[in-house]
């Protein structure tokens, strides 16, 4: 069973066999904004690890000109000499580095940002919880166009998918400056999409699946 659609072609490329899908799912009572006011910096929001794009996202908001907020967790990335990268990358006013946070503080940061950036060329994201996280609390993403972002991000619609990092900054430019990515309309079309990826669907998913294998004998 895979959580998402590209994850499922890729299995099946790879190993010839057919696969089930069942998305992850998003608890959507708990990742909703929280009627605070938001600010026009951006935000990232995962571990301090390569595959996870924190220095692209970075680079971007720099060449952009826009703030940048960067929170995660620092002790489970085994890449120490990369999340030193990251930190010497910012100087505490445009881009700061926050770290690790809990999960409550993460829905207050969610709710405050203007926009999410989930850059990870170098990673099939098999699903990825943080943009659907993310969209839950109303924020547009900006991410790359590789694994299950093209279903968890609706493009032009709920974010931004973009193939370089030429287009990353474009795309923060845009989200940053068009008063359509601020307005209220475009915050709930993203929590309207998010919230197909929830909990109950998830478990509804599954649910299926078993009933499926034991009344006809297994797949």
């Amino acid at each position: 069973v895979c959580i998402s659609d590209d994850q499922k072609a890729h299995f099946e490329g790879l190993f010839g066999r057919p696969a089930r899908r069942v998305y992850n799912g998003c608890a959507s009572e708990i990742y909703k904004p929280l009627g605070i006011p938001r600010t026009k910096r951006f935000l990232f929001l995962a571990r301090f690890s390569t595959i996870k794009g924190p220095d692209l996202a970075i680079k971007a908001c720099k060449h952009a000109g826009v703030g940048l907020d960067l929170i995660g967790d620092t002790s489970i990335t085994n890449e120490p000499e990369y999340l030193q990268k990251c930190m010497a990358m910012a100087d505490g006013k445009q881009i700061r580095m926050i770290g690790p946070a809990t999960r409550g503080n993460c829905v207050w940061w969610y709710s405050q940002a203007h926009a999410f950036l989930h850059l990870c060329p170098n990673f099939r994201e098999p699903f990825g919880l943080a943009p659907v996280e993310a969209g839950l609390s109303g924020l547009p993403i900006i991410a790359w166009k590789y694994g299950a972002l093209s279903e968890t991000v609706k493009d032009r619609t709920t974010g931004i998918l973009v193939t370089s990092m030429d287009e990353a900054v474009e795309a923060v430019l845009v989200v940053a400056n068009d008063p359509q990515w601020s307005s209220e309309e475009a915050r709930q079309d993203c929590r309207e999409w998010a919230s197909q990826f929830s909990v109950e669907n998830m478990v509804n998913g599954y649910e299926t699946l078993c009933k499926e294998a034991v009344e006809t004998g297994g797949w």
